[in-house]
């Protein structure tokens, strides 16, 4: 309409494989791809209508989650979880975050099941833990509940929680086989229930380890 304000390209930076670019009706400028820069035939001086603004605005958005998500994943592996909230904390749109992580996890990029069961295996073999224990573990990685507990129980089946114990409580016990006894089972029960170890279990490694002490000490 007659008398509305122009919206118009006032700079245009090359900054290597980026431009800096000002716009009039825009407080901050914007960082813009090279690609988008030649895809919209930007210039300085050019007049924008509010439809192409928006469109640019969007995409200029979709591009910086689109590289801030693939700096994440170069460091490491991240949950669909994890890359969500680091890409809020960078105040992306829900939109363009959505996208984004439906992008990575078509390209395979995103991959919770996979990441879920590393992160067991990987935490059975540093120490042996209980059920609740490697569902945190998944849980404070954002990973859904039903997948975690899936997963879970995939990889614990036919594992016994007994085993599970002795060979956890194993990896203290030269911090417990010189304390009264009562003050070594005690302290033996809480690192277990910590570990994710219930009760009988705790119970039955502490007998088994204890019973090994004195027998070897027999000897």
């Amino acid at each position: 309409m007659a008398g509305e304000e122009q919206i118009k390209i006032t700079q245009l930076v090359n900054l290597g494989d980026t431009y800096r670019v000002k716009i009039s009706s825009q407080d901050e400028p914007l960082k813009i791809s090279l690609a988008l820069v030649h895809q919209h035939r930007l210039k300085e001086g050019i007049v924008l209508t509010p439809p192409q603004l928006t469109q640019l605005l969007a995409e200029a958005e979709l591009d910086q989650c689109d590289q801030a998500a693939a700096r994440f994943l170069a460091i490491r592996e991240h949950t669909t979880g994890e890359l969500r909230e680091k890409l809020r904390r960078k105040e992306f749109s829900k939109d363009a975050i959505a996208t984004i992580i439906k992008r990575f996890s078509e390209r395979g990029l995103l991959d919770d099941a996979h990441v879920a069961a590393k992160l067991v295996r990987s935490s059975l073999e540093k120490n042996p833990s209980g059920r609740a224990y490697l569902i945190a573990v998944l849980r404070k990685k954002r990973i859904d509940r039903d997948l975690a507990e899936q997963t879970v129980d995939m990889i614990l089946n036919g594992r016994d929680e007994t085993a599970l114990a002795v060979e956890s409580l194993a990896k203290r016990w030269s911090s417990l086989r010189h304390l009264e006894l009562e003050r070594a089972r005690s302290k033996a029960y809480s690192y277990l229930s910590r570990r994710g170890i219930g009760y009988r279990a705790a119970r039955a490694a502490f007998e088994q380890l204890y019973n090994q002490e004195v027998e070897d000490s027999d000897h």
